[in-house]
């Protein structure tokens, strides 16, 4: 397993277009034994540090401390070309797109746990999420299936229900494994920027999604 992370760096890294990087806390996913479980965390906003980035990382940060190796994948600062519609993907042994996505789906295909996040715009996942649904088309069509143990799914909207955008990541999450995968949801308003930060209810709801991971993982949350 510790290969499959290593040849996912190498690739985004000599892409020179890298986003992919140890969470906040510092802790640098490629030192974590193997023994560890590791974590991959995808966000779709297009700001970095924005109210979606902010809840992942306090669930990051819980995963950590309960001993996972976590990585944030930030999809905006990455080159991720949108799908073609190609009508023959199953019969392609790759997709043809040359950009960062293969180094990215080898990490999350081989994560243990996955967490998918997003602003909601229109209700509905963001652009940058929906790119990264739509690519994994070729995965799909060849039956290589997502490993993930445990999801996390996090929505957030300015004002309105984040019921449809996380039935949006759960269709995705359904399409990438026939297996019925445990999965802890998220739906939060925030606003403006640093709201999030600011709201001590939601941050706790983050760092349980994060807590409740790490248990389903079978590491002792407490």
């Amino acid at each position: 397993m510790a290969d499959i992370y290593q040849r996912a760096a190498e690739t985004i890294v000599n892409a020179k277009r890298a986003s992919v990087s140890p969470t906040a806390s510092g802790g640098d996913d490629m030192t974590v034994p193997e023994s560890h479980p590791r974590v991959v965390a995808v966000i779709g906003s297009p700001r970095p540090r924005g109210n979606t980035a902010t809840l992942v990382d306090a669930a990051l940060e819980e995963l950590e401390r309960c001993g996972c190796g976590c990585t944030r994948i930030v999809l905006s600062k990455l080159r991720i070309d949108a799908c073609d519609g190609h009508e023959n993907c199953g019969e392609r042994d790759s997709c043809p797109h040359d950009d960062d996505m293969p180094g990215v789906l080898e990490q999350v295909y081989a994560a243990h746990g996955l967490i998918l996040a997003t602003p909601i715009y229109y209700e509905n996942v963001s652009g940058q999420m929906k790119t990264f649904m739509d690519r994994n088309a070729t995965r799909y069509y060849h039956e290589e299936w997502l490993t993930a143990k445990v999801v996390g799914l996090i929505a957030v909207a300015a004002e309105s229900s984040a019921d449809d955008t996380l039935a949006a990541m759960r269709r995705f999450v359904a399409f990438s494994n026939p297996a019925e995968l445990p999965e802890v949801a998220l739906g939060g308003c925030a606003d403006k920027p640093g709201e999030a930060a600011q709201d001590a209810e939601l941050m706790a709801k983050a760092r349980a999604l994060g807590r409740s991971m790490a248990e389903r993982l079978g590491l002792d949350p407490s």
